[in-house]
Order: structure tokens, then C-alpha cells, then sequence
């Protein structure tokens, strides 16, 4: 009899083994692979004025490790000014601190940055930009994250209207 019990006991037990130590309030899926190389934080996404911050990881592929010398895998935020239709990217290194890589640039197509202008910029109230029809699930995901801070915001600041002339450029609206 103990022979059984001993390993039912482990196989009941595995699934709490597997998230040991992650708060349950903690959401384990907050990055997601966006494409081949790229992962994002769906979660910790800002919308100030025009301008939109996102984290990414790039992980090179083994094509590129092998074909050459250069750094493909890193950490770090994307910029995008939405009004200049511009982005900049910084890099994190092994000791946190943040470098850009050539300032900030014009966003180019097929590229990241653009592909992420495409999907958010609306969310900025930016002229001229409009929701996608057909988005991918992180899109989604990211967008229902920007729009439930909105709404927390607005509850926190109460009965402030900050799209009006007289709180728009003050810093509890910011």
C-alpha cells in the first residue's frame, strides 16, 4: 500500500511544485513572442501624450549567430513618437543600464517599430491613425491593458476632466 500512495502523493502535489514561489496574483504570460526573434511585455506598455513605450527581448536566431559577429540578442524598451512617426530603441546591458542605438530614427517599414505604430498609435489619439481590424491576440491583450489604465486612471483622479484646456497640461493629467 505504501508503495502506491508514496507516488500518487508526488503526482498530486506536481502542479503546485511547478509554480513554487510565483504569487498566484503574479501572470506568468505577460511576455509574449510576437514573431521569430521578438518577445513583448504586454503588460508594462505607456501611453504618454503621442509618444508609446513598449519592452522587448530579441533573441538571434542560429542563422544569424552563425553568419556574424554582431550582438543580435538583447533586452530593452522601444520608443515611438507617433506625431514625427519616428522610434528609438534602447538597449539594456548586464548591468542595467540603458544605451540608444542611434538616437531617434524614422520608422522605417517591415520593421518592428513600424509594425507597432500600425497597431497602437491610435491609442495615443494621434491625428490620422485608426484601430486595426484584424489584430493578433498580443495586440489585443496589450490594447485591453491600455485601455483598463485609462479607466483606473480616471477613477483615481476622480472628477478631473483632463482632456479639457484647463487640466490638459497640468501634471496630475500627465
Amino acid at each position: 500500500m505504501k508503495r502506491l500512495l508514496l507516488p500518487l502523493i508526488a503526482v498530486l502535489s506536481l502542479p503546485n511544485a511547478v509554480n513554487a514561489g510565483i504569487p498566484e496574483n503574479k501572470d506568468s504570460t505577460k511576455w509574449v513572442k510576437i514573431s521569430k526573434t521578438f518577445k513583448i511585455n504586454t503588460e508594462d506598455v505607456e501611453v504618454k501624450k503621442s509618444k508609446l513605450r513598449f519592452y522587448v527581448e530579441r533573441t538571434a536566431y542560429k542563422e544569424e549567430i552563425a553568419n556574424s559577429s554582431g550582438r543580435y540578442s538583447w533586452e530593452g524598451k522601444i520608443r515611438i513618437n507617433c506625431d514625427k512617426f519616428t522610434s528609438i530603441i534602447q538597449e539594456q546591458d548586464s548591468f542595467g543600464w540603458d544605451y540608444s542605438l542611434g538616437g531617434w530614427r524614422e520608422i522605417k517599414p517591415n520593421s518592428l517599430p513600424h509594425d507597432l505604430a500600425n497597431y497602437f498609435c491610435f491609442a495615443t489619439g494621434a491625428e490620422g491613425y485608426t484601430r486595426e481590424l484584424k489584430e493578433p491576440e498580443w495586440v489585443s491583450k496589450i490594447i485591453g491593458n491600455i485601455e483598463m489604465k485609462k479607466i483606473m486612471k480616471k477613477k483615481k483622479l476622480g472628477n478631473i476632466n483632463c482632456d479639457s484646456p484647463v487640466w490638459k497640461n497640468k501634471p496630475i493629467c500627465n
